[in-house]
């Protein structure tokens, strides 16, 4: 954030390569980037190998999953991509405390709906791995 005031401050470019340690900074960042790329990359190969339906999902869609488990209405569009056949779930609000959400059938591609044996309730302390 320093270096993006400093270069702020500077409206021609070739103001803002004079400014002092530039290259080292940049060099720096990058560095700092290409560790945290690899970094996420492990983590993501990690939630891939504890729930294999993971494997069909890109990194943009297996992030978002992850960023809004508390929410399942975000997470919803991406069963198509993970389950074949399998659209969306059917869910109940639920007023009870901690509880986010209860899925009571899974809706096809087709529009047929199927019911569950018994609801999945989603809590907000669940992993979004353990309800899907």
């Amino acid at each position: 954030i320093t270096l993006m005031r400093r270069i702020s401050s500077r409206p021609y470019a070739m103001e803002a390569l004079n400014i002092e340690n530039l290259q080292r900074t940049l060099e720096r960042l990058s560095n700092l980037m290409t560790v945290i790329q690899k970094a996420l990359g492990t983590y993501l190969e990690k939630q891939r190998s504890d729930f294999s339906r993971f494997y069909f999902l890109g990194d943009d869609d297996l992030l978002e999953i992850i960023g809004n488990s508390s929410e399942p209405g975000k997470v919803l569009p991406h069963l198509g991509k993970m389950f074949a056949s399998i659209s969306t779930c059917n869910s109940v609000p639920c007023e009870e405390e901690g509880v986010l959400t209860k899925f009571e059938a899974m809706l096809s591609k087709d529009g047929e709906k199927v019911r569950l044996d018994s609801p999945i309730t989603v809590t907000s302390k669940m992993n979004v791995k353990d309800w899907l």
